[in-house]
C-alpha cells in the first residue's frame, strides 16, 4: 500500500525518538535535546493519554459496580417493594372499615399516598390508581402544579418566557430540558456580544493574533491528516469484502476522532491503517509544534471536562455523597451500606404487617408514623416513606 507522508517536512531541528515504544509514544521529542515547547508538547502527549486511562477505569468500575449493585440490591429491593404495595393494599381495605377518628382516617390517607406515590413514580399503574383514590391532588395534576411553580421561578430568574405562547410544560423532566437549553442560548448570545463588541472596540494584540493563527494551522493540520485517512479508507473504494469491513471500521473510528478533535487518535489510525511509519509521525516539523500543542490542550481540557462528568455521574448513581472519592472501596462500603439499609426497612415493614391487624397497635402506629414523617421532613426530599 503507498504511504501518504504527514502535512510536515522533515525538517524539525530535534526530531523526536523513533525508537518502537508502542502507541504513540513515537511523536515525544528526547528528554536529552528538547526545548521547553517540546517538554511542554511531550507533558501534553502523557496527560492525554493519562486523562483517556483514567475515564475507561472509571467507566470500567462503574460497569463492574453496576453489575455487583443489580445483584445484591435488586432482589431485595422488590422484596422491600412488594411489602410496601401490601401495606398500601392493607391500609386501603382497612379505611373501609369502622373505628378510626378522622384524623387517624387522614393519616391513613396520607400514608396510603406515600406508600403508592413511591411505587408509582416507578411506573406501577395499580398504584397510581390506588394514589389518586385517597390523593387531593392525582400525580399527573401534582407534576403539572410542580411544573408550573418551578417554571414561573426560572423566569423569573432569566428574565423571559421559556416557551412560546405562554407554554406550560407538563413535567419537571421537560422543563429542565427547556431551562438547560434556553440558558446554553443566553450565555452563548452573551459571548457573541462580548466577542462582536470587544472586536469593533479594539484592536488585536500581537499574541492574539498569534493565538488566531495557530488555531488556523491546527484546523488545517488536523483536516490534513483526516482527509489522508478519508482518502485512504473510503469503504466504497475497496473491493475485498474483508477489507471493505476493515476500512469501514477505522472509517467509522476516523469520523468520530475528526468530530471530537482528537489529533492523537487520527495518528494512532494512521498508523493502523499503513499509512505512515513512527519515523514518518517522528518527522514533525518544528515550526508545527505550536499548532499540535494547540490542538492537544484542547483535547486535555476536554477530556478533563469529560472524566469529571464520568466520575460525577458515577457518584450520583450509585448515591454516594456528593464530591466522595470514586474508588473500589467506597463503592464497596455504599454497597454494604445500602444493603443493610434495605434489609433493615424490609426486616421493619414485616413486623409492621404482621402487628398492624392488632387495633391498639395500629392506631398507636399511625400516630408514630406520622409524627415520624413530620420530625423527619425535608423540603429537598422527594422521595421516602
Amino acid at each position: 500500500m503507498t504511504q501518504h507522508s504527514l502535512p510536515f517536512p522533515d525538517d524539525a531541528s530535534s526530531a523526536p525518538n523513533t525508537a518502537k515504544r508502542g502507541k504513540l509514544t513515537a511523536l515525544k521529542f528526547e528528554a536529552a535535546k528538547t526545548s521547553p515547547a517540546q517538554r511542554r508538547f511531550n507533558q501534553l502527549i502523557d496527560q492525554t493519554e493519562s486523562l483517556v486511562a483514567k475515564i475507561k477505569a472509571a467507566q470500567a468500575l462503574a460497569d463492574s459496580h453496576r453489575v455487583k449493585f443489580s445483584t445484591t440490591l435488586t432482589p431485595l429491593k422488590t422484596e422491600f417493594d412488594t411489602l410496601v404495595r401490601k401495606m398500601a393494599w392493607w391500609l386501603d381495605e382497612r379505611l373501609k372499615q369502622k373505628g378510626l377518628s378522622a384524623k387517624l382516617k387522614a393519616i391513613a390517607a396520607e400514608m396510603i399516598c406515600s406508600l403508592s406515590g413511591s411505587l408509582a413514580m416507578e411506573g406501577d399503574e395499580t398504584m397510581q390508581a390506588l394514589h389518586d383514590a385517597h390523593a387531593a391532588e392525582s400525580l399527573e395534576e401534582q407534576g403539572k402544579t410542580a411544573a408550573s411553580d418551578m417554571q414561573s421561578f426560572i423566569e423569573g430568574i432569566l428574565g423571559e418566557k421559556l416557551g412560546e405562547d405562554d407554554q406550560e410544560f407538563e413535567n419537571l423532566d421537560d422543563l429542565m430540558r427547556a431551562s438547560i437549553a434556553k440558558m446554553q442560548a443566553q450565555a452563548e448570545a452573551a459571548n457573541q456580544a462580548r466577542a462582536s463588541g470587544g472586536a469593533a472596540k479594539r484592536k488585536k494584540t500581537a499574541t492574539q493574533k498569534k493565538a488566531d493563527q495557530q488555531a488556523l494551522d491546527a484546523d488545517g493540520a488536523l483536516r490534513t491528516i483526516y482527509r489522508q485517512l478519508a482518502s485512504a479508507l473510503h469503504p466504497d473504494r475497496e473491493t475485498d469484502p474483508v477489507e471493505q469491513l476493515r476500512k469501514t471500521a477505522l472509517m467509522k473510528e476516523a469520523n468520530a476522532a475528526y468530530e471530537r478533535r482528537d489529533l492523537l487518535a487520527l495518528l494512532q489510525l494512521q498508523l493502523q491503517a499503513d499509512l505512515v511509519d513512527e519515523r514518518m509521525i517522528s518527522s514533525m516539523a518544528h515550526e508545527k509544534l505550536a499548532a499540535l500543542t494547540a490542538l492537544l490542550k484542547e483535547r486535555v481540557k476536554v477530556l478533563t471536562s469529560e472524566l469529571y462528568k464520568v466520575e460525577r455521574q458515577t457518584v450520583t448513581e450509585f448515591g454516594l455523597p456528593m464530591y466522595a472519592p470514586l474508588s473500589p472501596a467506597s463503592l464497596k462500603r455504599q454497597l454494604s451500606e445500602q444493603k443493610k439499609e434495605l434489609e433493615a426497612d424490609i426486616a421493619s415493614m414485616q413486623y409492621d404487617l404482621a402487628q398492624v391487624p392488632d387495633d391498639r397497635y395500629f392506631k398507636r402506629w399511625l400516630r408514630e408514623q406520622h409524627e415520624l414523617r413530620y420530625d423527619e421532613f425535608n423540603p429537598l426530599d422527594f422521595g421516602g416513606l
